[in-house]
């Protein structure tokens, strides 16, 4: 709040697209819109982790990133986070397991 909308807020926007994804979605939960607006301003989501035990923590904390309230510690540049993602995709292919995104890139 009072400040200008900029890039990231498309990466705000992507992490709510994979919460949803992996859980369900956040509007079924609110009877009137101004609730969804009081969610996505002031209340943090629960990890997708937290909710289903199969999702890897990997994967819940990039969400979470995206879906910061505070713009700078969302990914910076969508080169950040397909850093992140390869790296994923890349453990997955592998071994079956992400490890995990601290030490990487992901502050590009």
């Amino acid at each position: 709040m009072n400040r200008n909308a900029d890039y990231r807020t498309d990466f705000y926007s992507l992490g709510m697209t994979f919460y949803e994804l992996a859980y369900r979605p956040v509007t079924r939960e609110f009877e009137h819109p101004l609730e969804i607006v009081h969610w996505q301003l002031a209340c943090t989501p629960v990890p997708p982790h937290e909710i289903d035990r199969r999702l890897p923590i990997i994967l819940s904390e990039l969400v979470m990133k995206l879906l910061s309230k505070n713009a700078p510690q969302r990914y910076q540049s969508a080169l950040g986070l397909r850093v992140d993602l390869e790296h994923c995709r890349r453990d997955w292919i592998v071994g079956q397991q992400i490890a995990s995104i601290s030490g990487l890139r992901n502050r590009i």
